[in-house]
Parts: structure tokens; C-alpha cells; sequence
């Protein structure tokens, strides 16, 4: 049984965080391992709200799976401070064969709060050249480029092969429903150039968790051995039939949910 780590913070609701790539990579037929940066959780008033774990314990847990088993692939998820960019880091250099997938979790729906500019910069300088795919939403993908906000497909199309030049091998920018049309456009940019991936626009609450999974989908897809194209087309076809089964919560919301489907994931 081939095993794939997710590296990132807990999501109380299941729907993103490492709660959703471990049921993803469940449903890929894979044995999904964790590393915790972070807990979010509701405060007194509602607010969503991150607390980081010790970096020394994000260390520990690294070091315990790496004494403990092989990896077939990582997906790297919120990692919320720069010391666990660095520990990330220095984990990922020992695998340099495997696929890795890194979503770049600078914003967040539950809460106006952006990552710093500081942030930000670590993350591309330390972790953009050691990874095979980068999977920003268009929030993330303007902070990463810049840009204010953006609202068309030529404009996807500009920030993808911008953001390639930060790094990278590769970089699929999700467009979901931000960009107008019937359309949800995810474009990936590389060396073997540009290509598009559309589905119909779903408009349902039920999203909750979609970025997350789509990038664990990626990893689990490549550590099957598809190319990176392919693993993209598969998960994007997951990720709409998990927002399609999404489960939904007390204030409107919902999140992500394969509705238990393990054979549509190989």
C-alpha cells in the first residue's frame, strides 16, 4: 500500500484542511499520513481563528514519519508561520523523487485576514523551486502576482505564466467561480506550455474544501502515475462531484463530500 502525506492545519468542519485530503486520498485507494501545522476553530463571537502548533512539534512529526515509512507523494497544505516553511523545507529536500503538490493557502473564506507580505515571499523562495505543482486559488494567485484582483481569463492566463517565473515547475490557477461565464477555467502553465480545463459552473453552497481537495486529488493522481494534465482533468471531475455530494452547515455554508464514492478516485 502506497502511503501520501498531507502537511497542514485541521479544519473543524471537515471539508478543507487535512481532514479533506485524507478522506481524498481514502478514496484513491491510498494510505493517507499526517502532519499538523495549525487548528482552526470558531471563537466566543463566531470568528474563525488559526492557533499555530509548536514548530518543534511540526519537526517531530516530520522526523517520526520519515524513521517510520516511505512516501509516495505529498500535498502540502496551510502552513501559517515561517518556521514551519523552513522545517517544510528541509523535509521536502529528502524527497526528491516523489510527486509534491503545494497549495499556497494565503487567504481564507472564512476570514478577511490576508498572509504578509513576508509570509508570502518565504514561501516562494523556499518552497516554489522544490515543488512539482502550485496550486493557488485567484486570491492567492494575485497576492502572489501583485495584482489587486482578477476577473477575466486573460487575466488568468497572465498571472499563470507570471507566477511559473517565481519557481516553480508548474503552476494550475482555479478559477472556480470567479471569473464570469458559465464556465469554471482552472489554467495550468509549465514547460510543455499552457492548458485550459473547463467544467460547468455548479451554484451550490457545498465549496467549502474545494481548493484543498483538488490539490490532494493532484497528488493522489500523480502518485498513480498519471501526467500532470491528466491528474488535473481527474480531479477537477472529483472536486465537482464532491460539491455536488457536499454536506451543508447551520449558518448556509456546506463542504466538500465524495459521497463516499472510493471507486471514482482510481
Amino acid at each position: 500500500m502506497r502511503k501520501i502525506l498531507t502537511i497542514g492545519g485541521s479544519d473543524p468542519f471537515a471539508g478543507g484542511g487535512i481532514q479533506s485530503d485524507l478522506k481524498t486520498f481514502e478514496n484513491f485507494q491510498l494510505f493517507g499520513m499526517s502532519a499538523l501545522t495549525c487548528v482552526g476553530m470558531l471563537d466566543e463571537n463566531n470568528a474563525f481563528l488559526l492557533e499555530n502548533l509548536p514548530a518543534k512539534w511540526l519537526e517531530q512529526q516530520l522526523a517520526s514519519i520519515q524513521k517510520m515509512t516511505d512516501l509516495a507523494g505529498i500535498k502540502i497544505g496551510l502552513l501559517h508561520s515561517l518556521e514551519a516553511i523552513i522545517i517544510v523545507r528541509d523535509f521536502l529536500k529528502k524527497h526528491p523523487q516523489i510527486p509534491i503538490v503545494l497549495d499556497p493557502v494565503l487567504a481564507f473564506k472564512e476570514t478577511t485576514s490576508l498572509a504578509n507580505q513576508q509570509y508570502i515571499e518565504c514561501l516562494v523562495k523556499e518552497l516554489f523551486p522544490l515543488v512539482d505543482l502550485v496550486t493557488p486559488n485567484l486570491k492567492e494567485a494575485a497576492l502572489l502576482s501583485g495584482k489587486k484582483k482578477i476577473s477575466s481569463i486573460n487575466e488568468v492566463i497572465e498571472t499563470t505564466k507570471f507566477i511559473h517565473t517565481l519557481g516553480s515547475k508548474a503552476v494550475v490557477v482555479k478559477g472556480g467561480s470567479g471569473i464570469h461565464g458559465d464556465e469554471a477555467i482552472d489554467v495550468l502553465y509549465s514547460h510543455d506550455g499552457l492548458t485550459t480545463f473547463t467544467m460547468e459552473k455548479l451554484t451550490r453552497s457545498t465549496v467549502n474544501g474545494a481548493g484543498c481537495t483538488f490539490s490532494s486529488a493532484i497528488t493522489a493522481n500523480l502518485v498513480h502515475g498519471y501526467t500532470l494534465p491528466q491528474a488535473i482533468q481527474r480531479s477537477k471531475t472529483y472536486v465537482y462531484q464532491c460539491i455536488l455530494n457536499g454536506v451543508e452547515m447551520n449558518d448556509q455554508t456546506g463542504s466538500v463530500w465524495s459521497g463516499g464514492n472510493i471507486k471514482g478516485g482510481i
